[in-house]
This record gives C-alpha cells, structure tokens and sequence, in this order.
C-alpha cells in the first residue's frame, strides 16, 4: 500500500486538490499547506524509518 505525506508537516493527512491547468496539487489537512510537493512512501516500514530519522535529528 503506498501512500503520501505533507513534505512541510510529515502529517499522512494529505488529499488532492484542485489542479487541472497547474498539475496534480494537494492540500495538508493538517497545515493546510497546498502544494504539488508531497512525499510518497510504498509502504509502511519505509514511513516509519523516515519518521525515526526525522527524530533523531
């Protein structure tokens, strides 16, 4: 199962938004940050990997 994150506030609550002429855009539930950045995971343990090295630093 793949999924994505707000790459500004690593929350997983991130949906599309509009974007037809701009391209796919999504907006941070969280943040609400809208933005065509998003980080996408292919499945769970990689999250939680990156999530442990986000901590540590």
């Amino acid at each position: 199962m793949s999924f994505r994150i707000c790459a500004f506030c690593f929350s997983i609550r991130v949906y599309p938004y509009l974007g037809f002429m701009t391209g796919q855009q999504y907006q941070c539930q969280d943040c609400k940050e809208i933005s065509p950045l998003v980080i996408e995971f292919d499945n769970e343990e990689d999250f939680a990997e990156f999530m442990a090295n986000q901590e540590s630093e």
